[in-house]
């Protein structure tokens, strides 16, 4: 009997392939998982470093036989271009402007006290975030 393995969709993919792999994993459809995540980030906050998480840890379907350390990196290295080409397609005024509304929201929401625990979590979150995209991009 052959046990099915965790892995990042090639196919089913939005951002990264997280959802597909873990949809198709359980065995169910993998807009609920999406669903799931959407949830997750707006009750709580931790669906973001879930998801960061299990994009950095999980495999892609065709990167299953490498070691835990060369998916980990590859990985790594997919989130930095993932993130580049983004910014690339919205340009530098564009990110800009979405990086002032992202932080107008936040702290809107903050002054209302809608944050809850995500408010000491956020600037660690954005910094970490930074750091990996500029080192992913440095290569």
């Amino acid at each position: 009997m052959s046990q099915a393995k965790l892995t990042r969709s090639d196919t089913d993919r939005m951002i990264a392939g997280v959802c597909g792999g873990l949809a198709t994993y359980l065995g169910i459809d993998s807009v609920l998982v999406r669903l799931a995540f959407v949830v997750l980030i707006f009750a709580s906050g931790i669906g973001f470093p879930i998801y960061f998480i299990l994009w950095i840890i999980m495999p892609t379907e065709t990167a299953v036989a490498r070691s835990g350390s060369e998916v980990i990196q590859e990985n790594i290295e997919e989130m930095g271009h993932t993130v580049s080409s983004g910014v690339s397609r919205i340009g530098r005024t564009g990110t800009i402007g979405t990086l002032l509304i992202l932080f107008g929201a936040y702290f809107l929401l903050q002054e209302f006290g809608l944050m809850g625990w995500l408010s000491g979590f956020f600037w660690p979150l954005i910094i970490i975030g930074l750091g990996v995209y500029l080192i992913a991009r440095r290569r």
